[in-house]
């Protein structure tokens, strides 16, 4: 039903246009968000549909930590300001612990964190901020937890019916607490939510949780006995009322053949489709192994038991970082490569096959080779084919360092001619974390005390390893014959996705089930912003006027989407582009239309308002 009139071919070969001005640095120079006096610590990151970010941390300016919150826009721009919003000034630990934030489906920013607001243990308090800095939870957030235990660390998942679960350890009474949320803020667990008890005389820490299919969710953590007892990984997963699903309600053991290294906090991801992929190190002898492991949506292992070892090499292997494939069943791992004294460190990458067999040979992908130059825990993307690594490396004499990129396609490939310099200021850097935008936009922050004790820096980067890489653009277009807004987009036209066109007719004049079209072309009339105007394809109906925004003579593509549901809801045209870095900055027009079949309609054809569109990302 669709026509392309060889439109993706031909874009390929027009040529780029100049980007649009972002606030985003083309440099490894790096965004400062939200710097201020003192220290501002442990910043987070999450995507937002638009392709911009929420970046949260811990500011001291003020004597005492509070957290902020900034939202970003695709371009980089701060939109609350220089040093965001004040989320919670509540009283704070001088010691803080790991948090979490995440950006829900609503593009909602959601919070976790602990502070001693109700004495001096900490408690785990929830925090929902709209995209126009509201407090959908109120000004206080949700008390998850009220006690006099020390409860660290919280996580956070959205599952796949839209609540929020969180995740936490209890140290008193030695549990997991689960709580689910609904958007609204209405706890589901009651108001202590589910606690899970821990093996007999261990304490559950280094808890991670994430989506799982149903509406159901996947918890790890760490069974910890003592400081010198042996520490594993268990695992659960959990349906929508909380009930344990895998292995008949007992935990599942992930590995437990030795023990994990004294506060090492395993990795968990989704394999979305409906399990859970977990990466480890662990120790039995002086050598260190990285480990990975899968267990399925019915809670089988996917790989020998204790999972399969990224690489078989005489040197050790810590702190692996993966990035899963659901299309492919296979895991992109990297790790960081010491030798057996620890004096000398690389980064290396390893694909595992859906059967757990190492495809890079056995000793995977050097991305950066081992030498004395100081290398920290890798971080990881992935979009589609493509997985992304990021690391600090002390590099730059003493303590400074830089944050470099490397990335690699499934067949091994080093796709980036060199490491990327994210950022080369001479600086001691640490806290790194990463995400991915729908368009493959890599955004990246970390801690950095270039200025002062510490400050928030971040940087985005392009599928191909560019800074700041152009984003694509959106105007729309016509002299006010066709109706504003009946035709829209949901986010920009970018490279590697499935974009939306919204087609709609606001006079409500045709029938819902109208046929919606789409019309792509290269070049505007020369008229533009105005058209021609065609008696009878009007909106307005009953021999209406419509305006013609295109240039037929030159050539047009047609897509055909889903029937129109009426006024107010739009019909979707998708349109998918291939991830091609030649399409970048090129310029399309695109006009729709409604076609009513009706005979006896007042408007068998209504045109649309037209949209100037640079791709980008």
């Amino acid at each position: 039903m669709r026509r392309t009139h060889r439109i993706l071919p031909a874009l390929a070969l027009l040529t780029a246009t100049a980007p649009l001005a972002a606030q985003w640095p083309s440099t490894p120079t790096n965004l400062g968000v939200g710097l201020a006096a003192s220290e501002q610590v442990l910043p987070k990151i999450a995507p937002t549909a638009d392709g911009g970010c929420y970046i949260g941390w811990f500011d001291l300016s003020t004597g005492t930590y509070t957290v902020r919150l900034q939202r970003l826009d695709p371009a980089g721009i701060p939109l609350w300001g220089p040093t965001g919003i004040l989320v919670s000034n509540n009283p704070q630990s001088t010691s803080l612990v790991d948090w979490d934030l995440m950006c829900d489906r609503d593009d909602h920013c959601v919070l976790a964190f602990t502070d001693t607001r109700a004495g001096g243990d900490l408690d785990i308090y929830a925090y929902r901020i709209s995209p126009a800095g509201g407090f959908t939870w109120g000004p206080n957030g949700l008390a998850l937890s009220n006690n006099a235990d020390y409860e660290p660390n919280p996580r956070i998942c959205q599952t796949t019916d839209g609540d929020l679960v969180f995740v936490w350890p209890n140290t008193g009474l030695r549990t997991l607490q689960l709580q689910r949320v609904d958007a609204a803020g209405t706890t589901r667990y009651g108001a202590n939510g589910i606690s899970v008890p821990g093996d007999t005389g261990a304490t559950p820490a280094f808890s991670s949780v994430v989506a799982a299919d149903n509406g159901g969710f996947i918890v790890s953590w760490v069974r910890t006995i003592s400081f010198n007892g042996l520490r594993h990984i268990h695992a659960q997963k959990f349906d929508v009322l909380g009930s344990p699903l895998w292995n008949g309600g007992t935990r599942l053991a992930v590995f437990d053949s030795s023990s994990l290294p004294i506060a090492h906090d395993p990795k968990l991801i989704s394999d979305g489709l409906g399990g859970a992929v977990f990466a480890w190190h662990a120790a039995p002898t002086q050598q260190f192994t990285a480990l990975v492991q899968r267990v399925l949506a019915n809670g089988t292992e996917a790989f020998p038991h204790n999972g399969v070892a990224v690489a078989q090499v005489p040197t050790s292997c810590f702190d692996p970082a993966i990035t899963f494939d659901p299309q492919t069943s296979e895991i992109i791992a990297f790790w960081n490569e010491r030798d057996l004294n620890q004096s000398s460190w690389g980064i290396s990458a390893q694909l595992i096959d859906a059967g757990g067999n190492r495809m890079w040979t056995n000793t995977g992908t050097v991305l950066l080779p081992r030498n004395n130059i100081v290398k920290f825990t890798p971080v990881a993307v992935r979009f589609g084919t493509r997985s992304t690594c990021f690391v600090i490396e002390q590099s730059l004499g003493g303590l400074s360092s830089k944050v470099v990129g490397m990335q690699v396609d499934r067949s091994g490939a080093i796709t980036w001619t060199a490491p990327v310099d994210v950022s080369n200021v001479a600086s001691d850097k640490l806290r790194l974390s990463a995400k991915v935008t729908f368009s493959g936009v890599a955004q990246v922050v970390w801690t950095d005390k270039r200025n002062d004790s510490g400050d928030n820096y971040a940087q985005c980067v392009g599928i191909d390893g560019t800074l700041a890489p152009t984003l694509g653009t959106i105007a729309s277009y016509g002299c006010g014959i066709n109706p504003a807004g009946s035709l829209s987009m949901r986010g920009r036209l970018a490279v590697g996705t499935t974009n939306q066109f919204l087609v709609n007719n606001p006079l409500a004049t045709q029938a819902p089930g109208s046929l919606p079209v789409l019309l792509l072309g290269f070049s505007a009339p020369a008229t533009f912003p105005c058209g021609a105007s065609v008696p009878g394809w009007g909106m307005a109906g009953n021999g209406a006027a419509g305006e013609v925004l295109l240039d037929t003579a030159a050539g047009l593509a047609t897509f055909v989407g889903t029937p129109w549901g009426g006024a107010g809801q739009p019909a979707v045209v998708p349109l998918t582009l291939p991830l091609s870095l030649q399409l970048q900055g090129i310029r399309v027009f695109a006009q729709g239309g409604l076609i009513d079949g009706n005979p006896a309609s007042i408007a068998p054809i209504g045109l649309t308002n037209a949209l100037d569109l640079r791709i980008g990302y």
